[in-house]
């Protein structure tokens, strides 16, 4: 015997059941002005308003945005994905067709703008809660600095990594363990623009170069896995380092004093490319070109004292800085906004707080963790550096053959190709591998294989500990230990 719904329609109805729910639930929506809603989103967590344009095909209709304010200018550029819940396919592919239509409008920038209203709300309560993650940082960048970038050429920077997680969550993350810097990343031709962004528009100072961004323990062997990168820049709040650094100069005698400083910032970059950095033998030469300058007129405030929290990613030439985040390892990190638009890959997986794995990293950390046995004399200055070089090798190997196409054996591949120059009967303090670049590149690619593999395992380690699920996760054990390791012992 069927049942007779409230409505008078059969539950098996299932297309008209909806729609009279549907429109019912419409009518409630409609009764608040979109101006409320708008208001509500903006205090509101991402994820609620998502969930909540989700709901009702009421916020997924076109509405007028007149004169819109500096926040109104930005967009969201979603793809609705995957099962909504308990709603109609019919409301999926609404909401489909909808964002479809937001994000073909987004590049709009009239005063008669029509937007859906889900984008405008979830717009309103991204803005937000970057703002609140700005304020949090301590780097001293404003949400009002960050919608100024949006005036730079298309292209030529964006905020992704964990500061645009967390403002998707709606989370603090400003402390402890789950401490982030502010990541901000941009293309080589933009460069002097960002700085003088980052200068005239957030009150910043020039920190330095950070080329152990990637995290590998000797910095001549950081470009063993291909990267797009071409040089890590760091970047504080000016106002932190005058209280900080100031050694009693008032603000303006401390501010013409690092100006003047930064007029040798390419000098100093260079020499420490050159000193430290570079590495012949990997192809990396000593002439690269690190022309760390503001745009014309501009001034470029600089002290290598103190850490700044802001890390600008500069790219190799050619690309933009969005090319960047195609290397990303976990894809919620790939979330990112330029000062105009935010664009959210997946956002039924982010705003639910998970994510997945690029596939190939994933399969070559799967497949490490499966084959990797712990030297015995990890301990035993440069022989056992020899010994641990060889035992990555012996894994790398058994990873290349469960995962052969993986784009990241370039440097190995290198590296076997060389002479082994390494004499076991040397004096142990002979220091061969310290000294002999030849040596170095043979045995050093493999650790810093490693090296990488570990990096990658802490970085799923972090994001899991601050409660995001990787639904496809490798299984690594809880005990297994992500040990960096030199050639230098």
């Amino acid at each position: 015997m069927d049942t007779i719904a409230t409505t008078g329609k059969r539950k098996s109805d299932e297309g008209d059941v909806d729609d009279i729910t549907a429109d019912a639930d419409a009518n409630l929506f409609a009764s608040l002005p979109d101006a409320t809603w708008e208001m509500i989103s903006s205090y509101a967590a991402p994820p609620d308003v998502y969930n909540l344009s989700l709901s009702s095909k009421h916020f997924f209709r076109e509405v007028s945005t007149d004169k819109p304010s500096a926040k109104k200018s930005s967009s969201v550029n979603v793809a609705a994905k995957g099962n909504v819940g308990r709603r109609s396919k019919r409301l999926a592919a609404v909401a489909a067709t909808a964002s479809a239509a937001a994000s073909e409008k987004n590049a709009a920038s009239s005063s008669n703008d029509k937007k859906v209203l889900a984008t405008q709300l979830l717009r309103s309560s991204l803005l937000s809660s970057l703002g609140r993650v700005l304020e949090k940082s301590g780097s001293g960048i404003t949400l009002d600095a960050v919608l100024k970038m949006g005036d730079l050429p298309e292209g030529s920077a964006l905020i992704a990594g964990s500061t645009i997680v967390a403002a998707c969550l709606g989370k603090d993350w400003s402390g402890g363990r789950n401490y982030s810097d502010v990541d901000v990343y941009c293309s080589a031709r933009a460069a002097p623009q960002v700085r003088s962004w980052l200068v005239e528009q957030a009150n910043c100072i020039f920190n330095g170069v950070n080329d152990g961004y990637i995290d590998f323990v000797d910095n001549r062997l950081l470009y063993a896995i291909d990267t797009k990168i071409h040089h890590v820049e760091v970047w504080g709040s000016f106002a932190q380092h005058f209280q900080d650094y100031s050694r009693g100069n008032g603000e303006p005698e401390y501010r013409q004093r690092t100006i003047q400083w930064g007029k040798d910032a390419s000098e100093y970059a260079s020499w420490r490319w050159k000193h430290i950095m570079s590495f012949r033998e990997l192809g990396l030469s000593t002439d690269r070109l690190y022309d760390i300058k503001p745009s014309p007129g501009g001034n470029l405030p600089f002290d290598f004292h103190g850490y700044g929290g802001i890390d600008l990613i500069v790219a190799q030439d050619g690309l933009i800085a969005s090319d960047l985040l195609n290397g990303f390892d976990l894809e919620i990190c790939k979330a990112s906004f330029d000062g105009k638009k935010f664009h959210i890959p997946d956002p039924h997986l982010t705003f639910a707080a998970k994510t997945k794995m690029e596939t190939n990293r994933r399969a070559v950390v799967g497949s490490y963790v499966t084959h990797y046995r712990q030297p015995e004399n990890r301990y035993r200055g440069d022989r056992g550096a020899v010994e641990f070089s060889r035992n990555a090798s012996a894994i790398i190997s058994a990873v290349r053959r469960d995962v052969p196409n993986a784009p990241f054996y370039k440097q190995v591949d290198l590296a076997n190709m060389l002479p082994d120059l390494y004499n076991p009967n040397d004096r142990m303090f002979d220091l061969d591998l310290v000294q002999d670049p030849i040596v170095k590149v043979k045995y050093g690619s493999s650790i810093q294989f490693h090296n990488w593999c570990c990096k990658l395992i802490d970085r799923l380690r972090k994001y899991q500990h601050r409660g995001i699920e990787v639904v496809d996760a490798p299984t690594i054990a809880a005990n297994f230990r992500t040990d960096q390791l030199s050639i230098m012992w």
